[in-house]
């Protein structure tokens, strides 16, 4: 007796065993079914983790050529492949807006933790560095301060001070953000192919 149910019992583990991962499989093609006629909107009932917004026409700048902060060539093409969150400030001045995107990018790229050597930082003009200003206010914890402060001279010392890790390229006129889609207060994310995909603003969590 004790033999059979013994028998009994290590069939129907068996048949769990087996019986879970075709469950799994039926199901998933039944959810397939339904969200591919439009009976079932995944997205709309779960909604997405994106803080970003997609851009509509996304642009390649992989093979642009930039002028890096010492005078040397540089492009996306030349450098390792990585995700890539870029600023784009033109003109001579950096002022309030740019220095909370500088402070947020870098906070952003601290949180990625063990990963953050997948990513990196560009900061893209149209002037040169060193004639290029810093204006506004100081976001709380720049500087060694933990109150703001008013931030003004010249951009690149704070750079070399606040944000080692950070890329400044200079661009010749070319176009690094799909037309009418450079938003102010705003950075864009770049996939390691060279595509600027999304754009976040600084209102994002």
């Amino acid at each position: 007796m004790t033999e059979t149910n013994n028998r009994t019992g290590g069939r129907a583990i068996l048949l769990l065993i087996a019986g879970l991962p075709v469950t799994m499989i039926l199901a998933s093609t039944w959810l397939w079914y339904f969200v591919e006629r439009g009976d079932i909107d995944i997205i709309g009932a779960l909604g997405t983790a994106n803080s970003g917004e997609l851009l509509p026409e996304p642009l390649n700048i992989r093979a642009l050529e930039f002028e890096a902060a010492d005078g040397s060539q540089a492009s996306l093409a030349t450098s390792e492949p990585k995700w890539t969150l870029m600023l784009v400030n033109d003109g001579p001045s950096c002022d309030a807006d740019c220095n909370e995107l500088l402070y947020l990018t870098r906070q952003i790229r601290i949180a990625i933790g063990r990963d953050y050597q997948r990513t990196q930082r560009l900061l893209v003009v149209d002037t040169p560095l060193e004639t290029i200003q810093t204006t506004g206010e100081a976001v709380a914890g720049e500087s060694g301060s933990n109150s703001e402060s008013t931030l003004a001279g010249a951009l690149l010392p704070l750079l070399e001070r606040e944000h080692v890790d950070l890329k400044v390229w200079r661009r010749n006129g070319q176009v690094v953000v799909p037309d009418g889609q450079l938003m102010p207060n705003s950075w864009s994310l770049v996939d390691p192919s060279g595509w600027v995909m999304m754009r976040f603003s600084t209102e994002a969590s």
